[in-house]
Parts: structure tokens; sequence; C-alpha cells
């Protein structure tokens, strides 16, 4: 009886003694920075922010749920390698995986673990051959009098929203490298909950650091599904689907509460979660006054030297890509009708899913109101390029029915014939017929987003360019088709498409804009090269030349007869 007494004492004392070590923590996050790196907010903030937390006396943890090297031109100009220095000078102390950590290739991600000065945890990350995990499942941080344990968590989706050839071997048919959830959405759950056991031994609060997102799309996979398959996790600090979650309770399997967080994306917030015993809160910072002035040095140098590369020639082209009418009152063309300025663009979001993506794409959309400025004959920059694109939108590949891209067509083509519309669609891999004599039976809500169209049809004769047969066949209204083109219209409605509403994503980030409009730009070095050894960008040069039949024509300023109008 004595030594189950003597027992008891020393459980009860362990659990006093554990108690009294879930003091006050402070954990600052972010999540979908994507190299925004010059936005309202900055590293330097988050340095400030961590720096005058710890002279406050706080106990305190900065960490990061992924997807932080790639997005725009400061990203993408040394894959990432500038942003990972940024973080470690701000004094990260932990990271996750977000899927596009790895569009640069495996390689690249796995040289990041290298020159990260804090580790990069994630539970369900390993080895094909043997299952090992490739980083730390979990890892333990001690703040204060408490032991914080941060279980890494990366999503399934990763495979196919960056590019399974990425965890491949080179000849592209056996995985090297596994992420548990894709075949069995039951072995994220069980990885999950197998790191947070082993965790929760050594630690005091055990946060989730996942990089998870909760569209809809993403279910099974989303933070929510996981929560309320687990137990034993305080906090779930997420990313991935670019969310303004300040603060939000799920509850587990034992009906236990956990706090869901979320910033949005871009630096537009940065996460503040309080731990104090049982309390747990979080709110999301949007101005922040205080910057780290060498932080701030390192990203102002490195935007500096991106602004003189900005310069460089990539391409030359013997005659203008117009957003803009050549004779005349120089009208919007973009805006009305088909350019050789709409075609490129939208041939590049169609080149990149499928030479660069190998993802199929079989239509590209490029809203004629993103188009800005005209690229002019003779040497082409970065920045003439950015100057057409200036807004930094994704581009993204979507499943659309082929009803959804005929409401689509015709609710860019309300205009035509009337006025300028933004909404206008120029298209790659699509050719079809508008009859502008019809008045237009678009309806709109009040808003201005489309409700429906009763009829009649002013856009006819929609056909798809099918690679088999090289021929373009009839635009099928029950069919599934993978369209490319900007978040912006294909996932935000923007333009007022709500007929995209609730559409499924196939890679929900590639890319900024400009930056794929660029590479497809070099991409023509493989049809010929001008005097000075830059690529010449010409119709048979373009990649998609080796495309029999596809429509090409940037020699003319209204494109290659991909959108006939009848007026």
């Amino acid at each position: 009886m004595k030594k189950i007494f003597a027992l008891f004492v020393l459980s009860f004392a362990l659990v006093l003694a554990s108690c009294g070590r879930r003091g006050e923590v402070s954990i600052v996050y972010t999540n979908d920075v994507h190299s925004y790196i010059t936005k309202n907010l900055s590293y330097g903030n988050v340095a400030a922010l961590k720096q005058d937390l710890l002279a406050q006396g706080k106990n305190v943890a900065l960490v990061d749920a992924g997807d932080f090297i790639q997005g725009t031109v400061f990203g993408s100009m040394d894959q990432g390698a500038n942003v990972v220095k940024f973080m470690n000078a701000a004094g990260y102390d932990l990271a996750v995986f977000g899927n596009h950590e790895f569009d640069y290739g495996m390689e690249r991600a796995l040289d990041v673990i290298k020159e990260a000065a804090f580790p990069l945890v994630a539970c369900n990350f390993v080895h094909a051959k043997d299952s090992k995990p490739v980083v730390a499942p979990y890892k333990i941080l001690k703040l204060g009098k408490s032991r914080v344990a941060f279980v890494g968590i990366m999503t399934p989706e990763t495979y196919s929203k960056t590019s399974p050839k990425h965890f491949m071997d080179k000849d592209g048919k056996t995985f090297l490298y596994k992420i548990y959830g894709c075949d069995d959405s039951e072995e994220l759950y069980s990885s999950v909950q197998k790191a947070v056991d082993q965790a929760a031994r050594k630690a005091d609060y055990v946060v989730a650091l996942g990089h998870l997102g909760v569209d809809e799309s993403a279910a099974p996979w989303r933070s929510e599904d996981v929560i309320a398959r687990t137990h034993g996790i305080d906090v779930f600090i997420d990313g991935h689907s670019h969310t303004v979650m300040e603060e939000k309770f799920v509850k587990n399997d034992k009906g236990q509460e956990v706090l869901l967080t979320q910033t949005g994306c871009y630096f537009d917030a940065i996460g503040l979660v309080e731990l104090n015993g049982g309390q747990k809160s979080s709110r999301l910072i949007k101005e922040y006054k205080s910057s780290d002035a060498q932080v701030d040095a390192l990203v102002q140098d490195w935007k500096a030297q991106i602004d003189k590369q900005m310069g460089t020639k990539i391409a030359s082209c013997d005659f203008p890509l117009c957003a803009y009418s050549p004779v005349g009152n120089h009208e919007r063309l973009v805006r009305k009708q088909e350019s050789n300025l709409g075609d490129f663009v939208s041939d590049a979001f169609y080149w990149h899913f499928n030479f660069v993506e190998g993802l199929d794409c079989d239509i590209a959309l490029a809203n004629g109101g993103g188009l800005r400025s005209d690229i002019p004959a003779g040497d082409v920059t970065y920045s003439a390029v950015k100057t057409v694109l200036p807004f930094g939108n994704d581009v993204c590949l979507v499943e659309l029915t082929g009803r959804q891209i005929f409401d689509a067509l015709e609710f860019g083509a309300r205009y035509v014939g009337v006025a300028e519309n933004g909404g206008f669609m120029h298209a790659a891999g699509l050719r079809y017929k508008i009859d502008a004599t019809l008045p237009s039976a678009v309806q709109t809500n009040s808003e201005k987003f489309w409700t429906g169209n009763p009829g009649p049809y002013r856009v006819s004769d929609v056909q798809v360019y099918d690679k088999k047969s090289a021929a373009y066949v009839p635009l099928d209204m029950e069919k599934t088709y993978a369209v490319a083109g900007l978040s912006f219209t294909l996932r935000e409605m923007g333009d007022g498409f709500a007929m995209f509403e609730g559409v499924k994503a196939i890679k929900n980030y590639a890319g900024e804009d400009f930056i794929i409009a660029a590479n497809y730009a070099k991409a023509f070095a493989n049809g010929g090269m001008d005097a000075n050894a830059l690529p010449k960008i010409s119709s048979q040069n373009s990649p998609l030349a080796s495309y029999k039949n596809y429509l090409l024509n940037y020699e003319s300023p209204t494109g290659a007869g991909r959108i006939a109008i009848k007026r």
C-alpha cells in the first residue's frame, strides 16, 4: 500500500511539475510569404517583433508554415537563396516545407535544408525505399521553463501542386520520396498522431506547424480534417490556402478544442500565438512600425540587385506585341479583340504547364485587363514584361467543365462592339467566334458578377486544340478540361467570373505571371537566336510550333485568328 501511495505521490508531483512548466509562451509566425519581401510588412518587421517581445521578457519562438522561397522575382532570380538568408538574419527558429519549396526541384529543396540556420520539420515526408524521414518529424524548443514541440506536416497536394517528377528518379518511373496521405488519408492522420504522441512525452505544449490549408478541394487533407482525427495538439499554425484566420477553435477526436490560425499570405499580416497554461489565443498583426535595420539592409541590397537585373535583355522581337492598336487612336485592343500580345501571354501560361510542369494543360485564358502595355519591337527585358504584367498575379491550373468555359467566354464577350472590357478573354489551345451584332443577354447582380444568360449567346463554335489529333475539336459541355490562367480570374472570381466559384485546383500557384511570360520568351532560344545571341521571338521559333496546326501568328498585331468577331 505504501508503495502504491508513493507512486501516486510521485505521479502527482510530476503532473504538478508539468503543469508548472506550461508557462507563458509567444509564437510569432508567418505563412505563404511567397518571396513578397517588400510589401507593407517585411522580414525586418518580423525580426523586430521577436526582439521586442524578448525585451519584454517573453519566451519567444519564430516559425514559418511554408511557401517562402517562391512566388516573385525576388525568389525566382536565385531560387530563394536570399530569402533564406533574410529568414536566418531575422532569427527564425523553425519552418515546414510548403509545396512551392519544391518548385525548383528536389535538389534545390534539399539545399534549402543546408542553407537554413533553422531546422525544417515534416512528419509525413519520407524516403520511399525505407520510409525513413527526410527531416525530423518534430522539434522541441526550450522556451523559458516550457518545452514546446513543433510537429511539421506537409500537404499531400504537394505532388500535384508542384510537380510529381520532382519526387521521382531521373527516368520519371520510380518515386524516391513519399508524402504520407497521398495514397491513403489515414496514413496522414496516423503519421501526425505518431509524431504528436512522441513529442508529447517530452513537451509541455504541442504545436502543429502545417502547410495544409482549409480549402474544400484539399479535403481530406485539410488542417481541420487532421485536427478532427487526432488528439494531443494544442495549436495548429496553418498555411497553404492563403486564408485569413485569426483565431478559430476546432474540436479534436476527443472533443477538445484546438486553436487553428493562419495569416493569409504575402506578408499581409504576422501571426502571434500566446500560450499560458490551458489558455491559448492568437491575433494577426497587420502593421508594425519597428523594423530591424540589419535585416532591412540585406533586403534592400537584394532589391537593388534585382532592379538592376530587371534591365537584363532576355529576348528580341522584330515587331511589337500589342496591347494597343498600332494605328489610329491607339485604342486598347486587348480589351475588345484578339491581339498578338494576348496570344503571347495566354500561350506562355499554356506552354508553362505543358512543357515545364508536364501537367497536360488543355486551355489557357488571359483577361485583357491584366495586360497593361505593349512590348515594343527590339530587345526584350524583364522590365518590359513586368510592365505588361505589373500586378504580380499568381498563375494557376484548375479543372473547368466545358459549360463553365463557354459561359466565361460569353461573359468576357458581352461588351464587344459596345465598349472595352477588362474581362475580355484571350485564349491558348482554343478558338471561338463572337457575334457582336447580337445584343448581350448576360445577366449580372448588383456587383456585376455573372448570374447567367437565358440566351441567345454571342459566343459560338468554340473549339479546343487536341494534341493527339493535332486538330481543333468542338468544346464538350460535359467534359472537364485543365485550364490555366490567373488566380485573380479562375480562383478569386476577379472581373465577376462567378461561374468559376468553387473550382477544383490542379495547381493553385505556379509562379508570378510576368516570370512565366519572361521564361516563355527565353524559351524561343530553341527555335533561333538573333545576331546578339538573344532568343528571337517569332511564330516559327515558339516552342508551341512543335504542335502541328496550332494557331500562331505573333507577327500580326491582331494575332492568329483564334477569335473571329462578326460586327
